[in-house]
């Protein structure tokens, strides 16, 4: 007995008409019949009393009706919950972003998200520029918030800029230059600087070697890391000094002073994601992205 038995008996039991059930079915009505006595015969039971001129329910048929119905309303149940789920599913998107203190579009964009959109689940994960950006090419990633340098010669993804942030200079407190309100790049000769890889952060040292040359200061990298905290701790020991954007300032750090810098050019915070994604739940973040990326960038942080 498969669930189509039940269906087509309902149809005949609820119109106690083989015409009626087929015309309902939109199936040949001898179909309908030779499928409705293949029913009676696996079950033993006579669920229909039918003559030329009606058809009437027979003790059984009565109690096997409620049961049919029973189940068929079940079966709906059945695969109105797995659409359900397959909707709960989709309705999520995944989130890159480089764990560090830069971020005033991320937090801002998903408090807006998350209120405008409750129902979809935001998966946040922490990972470089790099990870970020073959997990968005993988189609592990939705979105990326790439960090300081967005990527280049990246064909299959689309950048979106979202803000820019001055630069200002981390210094040892015990630096020469640490008790100047404003550093001028141009008058400061030689600095030897700390520099984010290009393994983690693409880009960075591209930028940090323009912006210096075009002021005229002789960028010297003393060292490369991995992760800011890293840096900060070279920058804390007194080797050498970094430019980052000024969001820095928003963390506590001990024995560093940073100053706002004249002439350095700006950092940009770009977004990335994959041209081929043609997620709703994306473009709905996009959406959200574009109006709170109006709101940093009018109040100019």
């Amino acid at each position: 007995m498969e669930l189509r038995h039940l269906r087509y008996f309902v149809a005949v039991a609820d119109e106690l008409s083989f015409t009626k059930g087929a015309e309902k079915l939109r199936i040949a009505q001898p179909s309908l019949t030779r499928q409705i006595k293949d029913l009676e015969e696996e079950l033993g039971v006579q669920l229909l009393d039918r003559t030329k001129k009606r058809v009437l329910l027979t003790r059984q048929g009565e109690f096997f009706l409620q049961g049919a119905k029973r189940l068929l309303g079940y079966s709906a149940e059945i695969v109105q919950s797995v659409h359900d789920l397959d909707r709960k599913t989709s309705a999520m998107i995944n989130i890159g972003y480089v764990p560090n203190p830069f971020h005033r579009a991320l937090p801002a964009t998903l408090t807006q998200f998350e209120k405008n959109f409750p129902e979809i689940s935001v998966n946040l994960f922490g990972m470089s520029p790099t990870e970020q950006v073959a997990a968005i090419k993988a189609g592990k990633l939705d979105l990326g918030f790439i960090g300081l340098v967005p990527p280049t010669n990246e064909p299959d993804l689309q950048v979106q800029f979202v803000a820019s942030y001055p630069a200002v200079l981390l210094l040892p407190r015990r630096h020469p230059l640490a008790k100047k309100p404003i550093i001028e790049l141009a008058g400061v000769g030689s600095l030897s600087f700390i520099a984010l890889s290009e393994k983690c952060y693409p880009g960075y040292e591209r930028w940090l070697r323009g912006s210096c040359g075009k002021v005229g200061v002789r960028c010297k990298i003393l060292q490369t890391v991995d992760s800011e905290s890293a840096l900060l701790q070279v920058i804390r020991s007194g080797l050498g000094v970094a430019l980052l954007p000024d969001q820095i300032k928003d963390a506590l750090h001990e024995n560093i002073v940073i100053k706002p810098v004249k002439s350095a050019e700006c950092f940009s915070s770009s977004v990335v994601w994959k041209k081929a994604n043609q997620s709703p739940v994306l473009n709905t973040y996009l959406e959200v992205l574009q109006t709170v990326k109006k709101k940093i960038n009018k109040r100019g942080t």
